[in-house]
């Protein structure tokens, strides 16, 4: 039987925003990264906790922030930490991958304000490619399970907020950006802008339904206060988008990295205003509230048992 878990402000909750049974830590859980039977999840930004077998053991903790999770092809646990780094979690350390440190492209990554820049994003392909987003410095690619890593590019805007890989096509990927949805055919070799109608381009997150032919991408006026965010479906690969129906209309708050939820072939859930969880069943088209009451909500996953 497989079952929601969300991701909170409070630890892990049910969709009836419920303690998760079991759960030994009650801190915020900002990410989770599933592989086959085990669930890892970053706890208070500075630790990471493995589910497995109905039992959580703690495999990291670090004065090191940390921000995404990802599982290789062969099982090993990858994660993106502060100053755009990546990290191979083994024997309780953070082995940083020196591929990652030596990316050529590095010297230009940067952020609005400043200061250093952050991994805040993984995906990963069927065939096993890896991909991050560096904010701000675009996205870099893995073939190897990270042992080399090249900067993706050509045609893409630099400041990336989500990647995301097609759950069929090996070759697609995408991304929600500063600027648009932005779609490849050729693992991100080249990167094209799709949804020039959608009336505010500035994105947070993006998904892709499990049967693989509907997207979802979050809009906003820009990064910060009365958002005007709202959420758009595409039937057709990102070529032509429609608002989804049922939403708050504006949004006040961005739909941020990670709050699109996808759950099966035609259900998904979506954050909105951090606290408030809304459901589809038909693809994205048509969304209800769920009436519960919820503190701050990142994202969530679906998990076996529960």
């Amino acid at each position: 039987m497989k079952t929601v878990w969300l991701f909170s402000d409070t630890g892990i909750l049910d969709q009836q925003a419920r303690p998760v049974p079991g759960v030994p830590f009650q801190d915020p859980v900002t990410v989770g990264a599933p592989h086959q039977d085990q669930l890892a999840v970053i706890v208070d930004r500075h630790q990471i906790w493995v589910h497995q077998d109905g039992r959580w053991e703690q495999v990291i903790s670090t004065e090191m922030q940390l921000h995404c999770l990802c599982w290789t092809a062969e099982g090993r646990l990858l994660v993106g930490t502060a100053e755009a780094r990546v990290a191979e979690v083994e024997n309780g350390q953070l082995n940083f991958l020196t591929s990652f440190d030596n990316i050529p492209e590095r010297q230009l990554w940067k952020t609005p304000w400043g200061g250093p820049p952050d991994l805040r994003s993984f995906a990963i392909a069927r065939d096993g490619t890896v991909y991050a987003n560096i904010h701000v410095g675009w996205i870099a690619r893995s073939k190897d399970s990270g042992q080399t890593w090249q900067n993706l590019k050509q045609g893409l805007e630099m400041d990336v907020h989500q990647v995301a890989a097609h759950p069929h096509e090996v070759t697609t990927v995408f991304a929600a950006t500063a600027s648009g949805f932005y779609f490849s055919q050729d693992q991100g070799q080249t990167f094209t802008r799709l949804g020039q109608e959608m009336p505010y381009h500035y994105q947070r997150g993006c998904a892709v339904f499990l049967e693989g032919e509907v997207y979802l991408t979050s809009t906003s006026r820009g990064p910060h206060g009365s958002a005007e965010a709202r959420l758009y479906r595409s039937q057709d690969s990102g070529q032509n988008w429609t608002q989804v129906e049922g939403l708050p209309d504006p949004i006040d708050h961005n739909i941020d990295t990670f709050q699109i939820i996808i759950i099966n072939e035609t259900t998904a859930l979506v954050v909105i205003e951090d606290n408030q969880l809304y459901q589809t069943t038909d693809l994205g088209y048509h969304w209800q509230k769920i009436d519960q009451q919820f503190p701050r909500l990142y994202g969530g996953q679906m998990v076996n048992g529960g």
